[in-house]
C-alpha cells in the first residue's frame, strides 16, 4: 500500500505533510480515536500514521492541524472517515497471483482433504480484509475445489466499518477484478453500471466482522489465516504480539500467509516452520 505524494502547492505554501504534525497534536488525535471510537493507535509506526493523518487533513481542506483536531473532536462522522483513511488497503482479487496459485494447488486441497477425513469444518480467516477482495478470492478458489458435503467457513475482519459495509455488498470496480479469469467473471459476477457484483452464493460463504488484531483477542480458530501487508505498519514488539495471537488462533497443522515484504520475528519462529519462503507461507508447529 503506497500513499500518493502530492506535489502541487496550496497558494505559495508546500502541502501539509506528516512531518509537519507535531507530537502534541498527534497525541490529541490518538486520544480522540481511543476515547470516542475505541481505536488504539499505540503500537503503530508513528511516521506511517502521521503520513496518513496528513493526507486526510489535506483531503478535507485543512492546512492547520490544530483546527482539524477541533473538527475531529466535535464530528463523529469525521472520526469514522479518519478511521477508514487510516485502515484502508489498496487491494484487488488474487493480489500477488503467485501466492494464490500455491494456495489453490497445494494448501487448500490439503486442508480440504484434512477436513473431510476428520469430518470437520475448513475454516479460513482473512485479517485486515479491507473491501473483501482477499476472502472472496479464497471463496472462489474453494468453489472449484470443494465437494458436496464439505463444510466451509470464511471470515474477513477489518477495523473500518465502511470497508466492511462495502465488502458485504460485494460490488467492485473493473480494476479490482482484473486478475479474475473470464470464466470466473462469467460464472460468479454480474455487471452493474460498469462494476462487478459477486453472486449471492459466493457472498454468502464469507462473514465479515470488525476486529482490531492489535488490541482485541482472536475470536476465531482457523486452518488457514492470511495476514498480508499489515505487520509492516507495526513496531517489532507489536508484530511479535500479533504473531503470537495468530499462532494461538491457528488449529493444529494450520497455515499462516504473510505479505511478501514481511518477515517473522525471531521469537516466533519456534511456533512456525516456513514451507514456502518465496510466498511467506508458514505452518503451525508444536501444537498437541
Amino acid at each position: 500500500m503506497v500513499e500518493p505524494f502530492e506535489e502541487e502547492l496550496v497558494g505559495n505554501r508546500p502541502p501539509f505533510l506528516g512531518s509537519d504534525l507535531d507530537d502534541d497534536v498527534y497525541q490529541q488525535i490518538v486520544t480522540i480515536l481511543r476515547d470516542q471510537q475505541n481505536f488504539q493507535l499505540e503500537g503503530y509506526k508513528v511516521l506511517c500514521i502521521k503520513r496518513r493523518l496528513a493526507s486526510r487533513i489535506r483531503s478535507v481542506g485543512y492546512s492547520d492541524p490544530v483546527a482539524y483536531v477541533e473538527l475531529l473532536r466535535q464530528d463523529s462522522r469525521e472520526q469514522e472517515q479518519l478511521l477508514t483513511a487510516l485502515s484502508i488497503h489498496v487491494s484487488q482479487f488474487f493480489r500477488n497471483e503467485s501466492v494464490f496459485k500455491v494456495l489453490e494447488k497445494t494448501i487448500v486441497p490439503e486442508l480440504l482433504d484434512f477436513s473431510r477425513r476428520n469430518k470437520s469444518k475448513f475454516r479460513i480467516w482473512s485479517v485486515g480484509c479491507a473491501n473483501g477482495e482477499e476472502p472472496y478470492s479464497l471463496a472462489l478458489i474453494c468453489q472449484a475445489l470443494q465437494r458436496r458435503g464439505d463444510l466451509l467457513s470464511i471470515v474477513g475482519t477489518d477495523l473500518s466499518p465502511e470497508a466492511l459495509t462495502r465488502a458485504k455488498r460485494g460490488i467492485f470496480p473493473p480494476e479490482r477484478v482484473q486478475c479474475v479469469s473470464d470464466e470466473m467473471l462469467d460464472g460468479f459476477f454480474c455487471k452493474i453500471n460498469q462494476q462487478y457484483q459477486l453472486n449471492e452464493q459466493v457472498r454468502g460463504q464469507v462473514q465479515f466482522f470488525r476486529h482490531d488484531i492489535l488490541s482485541d483477542q482472536a475470536f476465531y480458530r482457523a486452518n488457514l489465516i492470511l495476514c498480508r501487508n499489515l505487520l509492516i505498519y507495526f513496531s517489532r514488539e507489536q508484530q511479535q504480539m500479533i504473531m503470537e495471537t495468530l499462532a494461538d488462533a491457528l488449529l493444529p497443522g494450520g497455515y499462516l500467509v504473510l505479505g511478501r515484504a514481511e518477515t517473522m520475528a525471531l521469537a516466533c519462529r519456534k511456533l512456525f516452520v516456513c514451507v514456502d519462503p518465496a510466498e511467506r507461507i508458514y505452518r503451525r508447529v508444536g501444537v498437541a
